[in-house]
């Protein structure tokens, strides 16, 4: 298993603080432009561990590509690693459920995998063993998961939640296209700081800085 300092990329949450969220502003439901109108920058394999609403993966889809221009592969489906669980908390170990999406690779080669799952997650943050998280991407790597578990608490509607699981999967796979956290307050890459907060304030679109920093890359790869 690589490092964890590769893995920083976490929306981390405390349960107390899932309430009394500001108005949220709704995702625009655009059709995302074809690939011959703009650069594929990364292909992503959706995975499903266990269940996950799929009344959300057109609704991710979308967003990666309208924030990202990452297209999505089709779903496929796999049952949670007994190897992730961790028993003390029943929760999964989000750095282990990545170990599990990068032996996948070979079905995707090339590809990046995001995860889904609705089960609890958490990872080592800091002084906290086992600290419960919204996702966890592999900076500049290629895997990242995200859970609807803490995503549900506090959420208003249906509508709600699809903007905060749209953002948290926009996060993570930016980490996967080298994005660090970013400082400015309204871009999606902005860290969440244990709260749901920087998710339900700001729009799941990147700020100016992340925005040029993925075009320098672009431009560096061609």
């Amino acid at each position: 298993m690589r490092q964890l300092l590769r893995r920083f990329g976490t929306f981390a949450s405390l349960a107390l603080l899932m309430t009394g969220s500001p108005g949220v502003a709704q995702p625009t439901p655009t059709d995302a432009p074809s690939p011959a109108d703009a650069a594929v920058r990364r292909e992503v394999q959706l995975v499903i561990y266990g269940a996950f609403p799929e009344a959300l993966l057109d609704d991710i889809s979308r967003g990666l590509w309208r924030e990202l221009r990452v297209e999505t592969l089709p779903v496929v489906r796999r049952e949670l690693p007994a190897a992730a669980y961790y028993p003390p908390r029943r929760r999964y170990r989000a750095e282990r459920l990545l170990d599990a999406l990068e032996a996948l690779e070979a079905e995707s080669p090339g590809a990046g995998r995001l995860g889904l799952t609705s089960v609890d997650i958490s990872t080592t943050k800091g002084a906290h063993r086992d600290w419960g998280i919204f996702g966890l991407g592999s900076l500049g790597g290629d895997s990242a998961v995200v859970s609807t578990h803490r995503l549900r608490r506090g959420a208003r509607d249906d509508a709600h939640l699809r903007l905060r699981v749209v953002s948290v999967a926009v996060h993570e796979v930016g980490h996967m296209l080298g994005l660090p956290h970013c400082e400015e307050p309204a871009c999606v890459m902005n860290d969440a700081h244990g709260s749901i907060r920087s998710v339900d304030e700001g729009p799941a679109g990147l700020g100016p800085a992340c925005m040029e920093h993925l075009e320098r890359v672009a431009a560096a790869g061609r």
